[in-house]
């Protein structure tokens, strides 16, 4: 039997996010009549429970994202209810820094291991692909989080607006400047609402740039006060590249209305589910754990898979 690997579980508990970003991976919306189909609050509960029960087969990591996982506090409490059951160590919140002050910092002190925020171009300066205000939010949220020991990140999606040697500079230094602890680097995808920016892509060449150019900056400094560098694996030019899929074997992602897909790409600007071999279910419908060791699942465990999302048969689920 092969041996199960850690998995990560990236759960977008909400739709709803104030920002409404151009190249959004999941076409969230500050509209609440547009997120009324997400789970109810004792239902997200019970998926913490779901995953627990996972958990005692495999380990499990369990990071909440969205739309803005803040714009209903309540969430807080789903947090706090997955740190009780499966540790803070394995609790990570992917946010855009909104909302975060003293006092919600010093609530998921207790209950979340690390934040990561996004930010594409430093504060301060125009980035089309973001709403104004965006990278600011990121960072008036990153000191209070700091103050209670949280692991902060920045992610930074790469895309042919940004991918400029001025623009990787000025992150880079202001990263360094603020003590960011991680700074997680991925290419833009066409997913979600982001599928209308597919010119946007950034091409092999320029992501082999990219690479080049942000390991030398880190080679380079030599202090010890500075991120750690952390490429998306299938970004080349890297210890960690692989074209290995880590579908089912290693993530999985969770849809605010419960739906499981395999990967947390492959979804639409309607949220729906780009091709149906990446549908493993619905947690109202079956538990978690039977989702993981059922048919579809099964597809993507039987043996290695590099990236379908390319691959055109199918219809969106």
């Amino acid at each position: 039997m092969m041996e199960k690997m850690p998995l990560s579980i990236i759960y977008d508990v909400t739709k709803q996010c104030p920002w409404n970003c151009a190249i959004c991976c999941m076409g969230a919306s500050p509209k609440p009549e547009e997120c009324a189909n997400e789970l109810s609050h004792s239902q997200k509960l019970n998926l913490m429970e779901q995953i627990a029960a996972v958990a005692q087969e495999r380990e499990v990591r369990i990071d909440f994202s969205g739309g803005e996982v803040f714009t209903d506090l309540r969430n807080v409490e789903v947090l706090e209810y997955a740190a009780k059951l499966l540790g803070r160590e394995k609790v990570g919140v992917s946010s855009s820094g909104y909302k975060i002050g003293d006092t919600l910092a010093g609530r998921l002190s207790k209950c979340i291991s690390d934040c990561e925020m996004t930010m594409d171009s430093v504060p301060g300066t125009s980035y089309s692909l973001r709403p104004k205000g965006y990278a600011e939010a990121a960072a008036q949220a990153l000191p209070f989080l700091q103050e209670y020991g949280i692991q902060t990140g920045i992610q930074t999606v790469l895309a042919k607006e940004n991918c400029k040697e001025g623009t990787l500079r000025a992150l880079y230094t202001w990263l360094c400047e603020h003590r960011v602890d991680n700074w997680s680097l991925l290419r833009f995808y066409p997913s979600g609402r982001g599928a209308a920016y597919a010119g946007q892509c950034i091409t092999e060449e320029e992501e082999a740039w990219a690479v080049r150019l942000i390991q030398q900056m880190d080679w380079e400094n030599a202090s010890e006060v500075k991120p750690e560098i952390d490429f998306h694996y299938t970004m080349k030019g890297h210890p960690k590249h692989s074209q290995v899929c880590r579908c089912v074997r290693k993530s999985i992602g969770i849809l605010p209305d419960g739906r499981v897909t395999s990967c947390f790409w492959a979804i639409d600007g309607e949220m729906r589910i780009a091709d149906g071999k990446f549908a493993l279910g619905s947690v109202l419908e079956k538990p978690l754990q039977e989702l993981l060791s059922g048919e579809k699942a099964a597809y993507w465990m039987a043996c290695e898979h590099s990236c379908e999302l390319s691959k055109p048969e199918g219809k969106a689920a």
